[in-house]
């Protein structure tokens, strides 16, 4: 019977022990950047974790779900009742807009034994500090000077703009000379968001007068503020480029 008592106390002790496991409680797993400027640089966060569970564990992966968001952690084994953390550093150049960056965590010794953390914010266009703003736009530039364009060569130029207004606007249509064909973002832009202008120009000569190119163009759009923008493309048409000598002359 001693014996037999003996087995079933280790019976029942077995399962308690297989069943420690860590738990790592994260303080928050969403971090709000906030507003942020698209020139300020990468903007570094920390998520702390304490492991709250009856055992070790340890971080043995930490990805970002895009190349923006760089994240670093704690790599030595967190004991139950230790903290530890993910730093994370999101580069928001060239990324104007609403962001929701995930950063995926795995860790052995811990239930669950992947999560997922998130980084949100807006990152701020640099165009609102160096764009010219006409309603709820900012333009890289309202007058775009192609420079020279040869003789029998066609002109291709572009035009950014950033939407700096709380609600989301549409280009309409572009309003255009014949012969000159723009391309242009058609779908919402939301704040924040980025769109543009492709012009091409097939025959610059035939539009230019005395040499000098002038194309205006308006922007009809649903911003109530200023409905209609204009932008102007400039060139001068030079002579044509020469042909290199044949070989051997």
């Amino acid at each position: 019977m001693h014996s037999f008592a003996r087995l079933l106390l280790l019976a029942l002790t077995l399962p308690l022990a297989a069943s420690a496991q860590g738990r790592l409680a994260f303080q928050a797993e969403t971090l709000d950047l906030g507003p942020i400027a698209e020139a300020d640089g990468p903007v570094a966060r920390t998520f702390r974790f304490t492991n709250t569970g009856d055992a070790a564990v340890r971080l043995v992966r930490v990805a970002a779900a895009c190349g923006c968001t760089t994240p670093s952690w704690t790599s030595e084994v967190v004991p139950p009742g230790a903290s530890g953390e993910v730093a994370v550093a999101f580069d928001p150049a060239g990324r104007p807009g609403d962001f929701d960056k995930a950063v995926f965590v795995e860790a052995e010794g811990a239930a669950p034994a992947a999560l997922t953390l998130r980084v949100t914010g807006t990152v701020r266009s640099a165009l609102a500090g160096t764009g010219v703003r006409v309603g709820a736009f900012a333009f890289d530039r309202v007058e775009a000077d192609a420079g020279t364009v040869p003789e029998g060569e066609a002109l291709q130029t572009s035009v950014q703009f950033a939407n700096l207004s709380d609600r989301p606007v549409r280009i309409e249509r572009v309003e255009a000379p014949a012969g000159v064909e723009v391309v242009f973002t058609t779908r919402p832009l939301f704040p924040e968001a980025l769109g543009g202008l492709f012009i091409t120009i097939e025959d610059p000569a035939g539009l230019a007068e005395g040499g000098a190119l002038r194309i205006p163009l308006v922007l009809h759009t649903t911003d109530p503020s200023a409905p209609a923008k204009r932008v102007t493309v400039t060139a001068q048409v030079g002579p044509p480029i020469p042909l290199p000598a044949p070989a051997g002359l």
